[in-house]
């Protein structure tokens, strides 16, 4: 899962550098207000905690394509054609990454 904002110049996503899984610790992690320096025009802005959104990253999938990948030679070579589980790990970590990122878009912080 991967955290983004949009710059207000310049209308490109930001990535927010935090481990948060959820708004709340976002918000104790970095407070209300969050400081984030524009990669591709320079600007500094502020953003509040919740115009961050969660989405699902591209990284994370690769790396279960390349280990449903993996568990599906092992697999052929000692118990024989087994074609599901290259497919099966892939969705999994996805349907777990949307799973995360719904939930951290889903939740909101109230203003003071």
């Amino acid at each position: 899962m991967e955290l983004v904002t949009n710059c207000s110049s310049c209308k490109k996503d930001i990535k927010v550098q935090s481990k948060a899984k959820t708004r709340p610790e976002l918000q104790m992690e970095m407070g209300d207000e969050i400081t984030l320096n524009c990669q591709n025009c320079g600007n500094f802005i502020k953003k509040h905690v919740n115009k961050v959104r969660a989405k699902v990253s591209n990284t994370m999938l690769l790396i279960a394509i390349g280990l449903g990948l993996v568990i599906t030679v092992i697999l052929w070579v000692f118990v024989g054609a087994i074609g599901t589980v290259s497919i099966a790990v892939p969705v999994i970590f996805w349907q777990q990454q949307e799973m995360v990122a719904r939930g951290f878009n889903s939740y909101m912080i109230r203003r003071k």
